[in-house]
């Protein structure tokens, strides 16, 4: 295992390091017409953790791209709190990758891993409203509907539309909730 592959998150494994062009796969993953609800979320969870690992790469590009993903990191645990509800998951512990020193995306890669992210977002929200109905468990409908709300907010976080549950404390030099 390296710094920017994920431990054990529900048997979901990454080479390292991620890159948009992994992100964009699980994104075209989701515009297959043919998943199930199982499948739609499998396959959101572990954009979720590809967009966790992108994101942290992207925050070391500059400070506005840090605070976007603190405001991003507010909305992936949600994310992951609320997937380990569903039917699918309901035998997994669904914990998201952490890296103590994921290497910087390069600069011409910083573009592209934004326009992933929010891509993912936008696919991912797409897909989990058009399978809702279709699922088999009300445990996953119910994930479906919800989180279908939650992700878009990744998409509005990476565009700097989301505010943040943390605020940089100025004074003292630590982090203060509000």
């Amino acid at each position: 295992m390296t710094p920017d592959t994920p431990g054990d998150t529900a048997s979901t494994t990454f080479s390292d390091p991620v890159t948009p062009a992994q992100l964009r796969g699980i994104t075209e993953d989701l515009r297959t017409d043919a998943l199930g609800a199982p499948e739609a979320l499998e396959r959101v969870w572990s954009g979720v953790c590809l967009a966790r690992l992108l994101g942290l790469r992207l925050a070391l590009a500059d400070a506005t791209w840090q605070q976007r993903q603190i405001n991003a990191e507010s909305v992936e645990h949600q994310l992951a709190r609320d997937l380990g509800t569903s039917a699918t998951f309901t035998d997994t512990t669904l914990s998201l990758p952490d890296t103590a020193t994921p290497r910087p995306l390069a600069p011409d890669e910083v573009d592209e891993a934004v326009a992933a992210l929010v891509e993912f977002s936008g696919t991912a929200r797409q897909r989990m409203l058009a399978v809702a109905p279709r699922a088999p468990q009300w445990h996953d409908e119910r994930v479906l509907r919800h989180d279908s709300l939650v992700i878009a907010q990744l998409a509005a976080a990476w565009m700097g539309q989301r505010g943040s549950y943390r605020a940089e404390s100025r004074q003292g030099g630590g982090t203060s909730s509000r």
